[in-house]
Formats: structure tokens, C-alpha cells, sequence
């Protein structure tokens, strides 16, 4: 399993795992627990496991601070992956509950499209909806260069919160909201 999702070049689904080694899903999901309590790096997104290698983290990273309605989601993930931009999570941070994370891991077009879809087709409330529409994207590309084209996008857009916590990052810090 472990071999599987590393030379894998996309996530792999659950069902599509288990259909490969003739097994249930539940199963998939207990190995998976089992591999990452022994130290494997593997991801669960809406798209299924992906396995995260060590030197994944060579690019550069910001965190930007967005706001914005259900319908301008479209907009904003396009802005970044349209300006080299991979999402790697959305993020808000809650009054009471603190800070709630999930990974999406959107690296094109495609990868919006897929997600924009998954959302119109069930009970759809984004996680904004908690924060009035505020919310925060992890963001990583290949250059600082393009991270400073996604933040012009964002800003033209109007999403942008001005005092933002756009923050810089290399590959050892781990990004807090607060």
C-alpha cells in the first residue's frame, strides 16, 4: 500500500485501493492508520490519499488572509492556481472553537473544477460561512515571484483582508492563525 501511494502521481481513492488489493475500504482506511502511526507521511484529501515525501517542502509558502462570498469562490481559487498557486488547505479561525483546518490540495484548473463540483452537488456550506466569509489559505509555489502575482490577483479580486497575516515561510515553520 505504502509503495502504491508513493509512486503514485495523484491521490488515490479509498475505493479504488481497496478494489486494487481486493479488500474492503474500511480496511484501506485502518492500513492507512496503521502506516501513519509508523511514521508515513500520507495525506487524506476530497480526492483521496496522497503520500507526502520529504522533499516536497522546497517551496515557498503564505498564508493569506481572504474574505469573500460563497459565489466568488470560483474567482479565488482560479486566481491562485491560474497564477501558479497550489492550495494546500482552508483555514479559519474561530471565536469559540479556535483554529479549524482542512487540507484541498488544488493544484490547477482541473483540481477547482472537481472540487467546485463535488460542492454543487451535496449540502454545500464552506467553512467561511463560520467567520462571515473570512478565512485563510496556506498558498505554496515555485517562486516568491509568483506568490507575489497571487497576492496582486487576490488584491485586485477585492478578496484581500489588508491587515492579512500574509506570512513567509520556509520549509521548517509551521503556520498558526493566531
Amino acid at each position: 500500500l505504502l509503495a502504491l501511494l508513493k509512486g503514485a502521481k495523484e491521490a488515490m481513492n479509498g475505493q479504488s485501493l481497496a478494489e486494487h488489493f481486493g479488500v474492503t475500504r474500511q480496511i484501506i482506511v485502518q492500513d492507512i492508520a496503521l502506516l501513519r502511526a509508523d511514521g508515513a507521511q500520507i495525506i487524506s484529501t476530497n480526492r483521496g490519499y496522497i503520500y507526502k515525501s520529504r522533499d516536497d517542502n522546497c517551496y515557498i509558502r503564505r498564508l493569506f488572509k481572504v474574505n469573500h462570498t460563497v459565489s466568488d469562490m470560483k474567482d479565488e481559487l482560479l486566481a491562485i492556481v491560474d497564477n501558479g498557486g497550489r492550495i494546500q488547505n482552508i483555514m479559519i479561525d474561530h471565536p469559540v472553537y479556535g483554529e479549524i483546518q482542512t487540507l484541498l490540495k488544488l493544484t490547477c484548473r482541473r483540481d477547482v473544477s472537481h472540487f467546485l463540483d463535488q460542492a454543487s452537488s451535496n449540502d454545500f456550506r464552506p467553512l467561511s460561512d463560520l467567520t462571515n466569509g473570512v478565512h485563510y489559505h496556506l498558498v505554496e509555489a515555485d517562486s516568491e515571484q509568483d506568490i507575489d502575482y497571487i497576492e496582486e490577483a487576490l488584491n485586485h479580486l477585492g478578496f484581500l483582508v489588508k491587515d492579512r497575516k500574509s506570512t513567509r515561510l520556509n520549509s521548517s515553520h509551521t503556520v498558526r492563525s493566531r
